[in-house]
């Protein structure tokens, strides 16, 4: 009977070791190596309008130079110690007097691109927040 415990024990104690991992002190293969590069919104924001509303060099670097206002003021507005509604509103204001900045630049045709780009832009974002509007009710 002792001899019988006594393979038991050790089987099970075998068996035990063969489920050991393994894999201690390699490398995981999942890891990658790369490094994701930041992305500055002001020059993509730049660019896109560079390649959309076909930019001079004059006009490009005013548009930068009011992009980057336009971003410092954002930041200021986000650490203000006021209700979230009330940052909304100043956000909606510093918006528009960047968009009617970069307006002033414009000739008419790259106006009228601009009119385009801001309709579709006041498009995507009435979608988004209808959106989320009906998922939160579907949420509830």
């Amino acid at each position: 009977m002792k001899k019988i415990l006594l393979i038991l024990f050790l089987s099970l104690s075998l068996f035990s070791f063969s489920q050991m991992d393994r894999r201690i002190g390699r490398i995981p293969q999942s890891t990658s190596t790369k490094k994701k590069e930041k992305i500055d919104p002001i020059q993509l924001s730049l660019e896109y309008l560079k390649k959309e509303l076909n930019l001079d060099s004059f006009q490009e670097a005013a548009t930068k130079t009011y992009l980057e206002e336009n971003q410092k003021e954002k930041e200021y507005i986000l650490t203000l110690d006021i209700i979230d509604n009330d940052k909304v509103e100043k956000l909606k204001v510093s918006y528009e007097k960047m968009d009617a900045q970069i307006d002033a630049l414009l000739n008419k045709k790259q106006r009228e691109a601009f009119i385009k780009l801001k309709e579709k832009r006041n498009g995507k974002d009435k979608k988004n927040k209808k959106n989320n509007k009906e998922e939160e009710l579907e949420n509830q």
